[in-house]
Formats: structure tokens, sequence, C-alpha cells
């Protein structure tokens, strides 16, 4: 049984994924912020990590961003769950090493497919999926028109 660790600050949103993710056969904990998510994770080794990117405190780049220095846990998949589902977003998730996003409000069935992808990963299938979420965060091209215009 896979160990899932979710990081929110909103306790409703923290009740829906536990019990999405625990109804799906997972063992799953639970962070109200980033602090307690990072001493956790030096604790106890986690099969995944659910993130909110909007916290207090520490927002979820800054957690995501830690976890991947740290080295007994820079390779623990990560999926971002957020409200904030825009192009640059989903680019810096991707930028900071996230495996995965899903926007709220989300299904349950969409989050227990994202999970299932998340831990089956191997190296190149996290590869292919932060290219697609790179490719759906230049929706308007935005984000390599600046990318571009600054390398120029």
């Amino acid at each position: 049984m896979a160990k899932i660790l979710i990081v929110d600050d909103e306790p409703d949103m923290r009740t829906v994924l536990y019990h999405t993710l625990r109804d799906a056969g997972y063992d799953v904990a639970e962070a109200s912020d980033g602090e307690e998510a990072l001493r956790k994770l030096k604790r106890t080794r986690y099969d995944l990590v659910v993130l909110d990117i909007m916290m207090p405190r520490m927002s979820g780049y800054t957690v995501l961003d830690k976890i991947r220095h740290m080295p007994s846990r820079a390779k623990t998949p990560i999926v971002v769950v957020t409200a904030k589902h825009d192009p640059e977003g989903v680019q810096r998730e991707v930028e900071k090493g996230a495996t995965d996003h899903i926007a709220k409000p989300f299904l349950p069935s969409e989050l227990e497919k994202v999970v299932r992808r998340a831990l089956k990963s191997t190296k190149k299938a996290v590869e292919a999926r932060r290219g697609e979420l790179r490719r759906s965060a230049d929706v308007y091209g935005a984000v390599d028109e600046l990318r571009r215009d600054l390398d120029d």
C-alpha cells in the first residue's frame, strides 16, 4: 500500500483529499502547511506527495523546491493540486520538479487517475508528462514568447 502525504492549509480540502485517497486504498497522512510537511518528510518516507500551491507562511513552490533538494526525497513524485491554474503557474511547477498537476475543483476519479499515474511513473514517463504540462502551460504561447525574448 502506497503512503501519500497530503499538504494543504484548508481543512475541508484535506478532508476531501484524505477520504478520496484512503477510499482508493492508500495509506494517507496530512500536513496543514509546508513546515509540517517538511518535518514529516524528514521522519517518514512517502511514496507520493499531494501538494497545494497557495498556502500561508510557505508556498507550495517553496515546499516543492525544498523537497527536490532533500537527497533522500528528491525523487518522490509530487502532484500539485491547486485552484491556481494559469500557464505561468503550471510552468513554474514543472520547473520546480512537479510530477503532475490537477486543478481544483476536481472529480475524485480525476485525482485517483493522476495519483495512480504518478506512482507508476518512470523517469522517462515523468519527463514526458512534464512536457505535456509545459505544452498546456503555453496555451497562448506566452511562456515560450517570453523565454525567447529573454534569450535574445
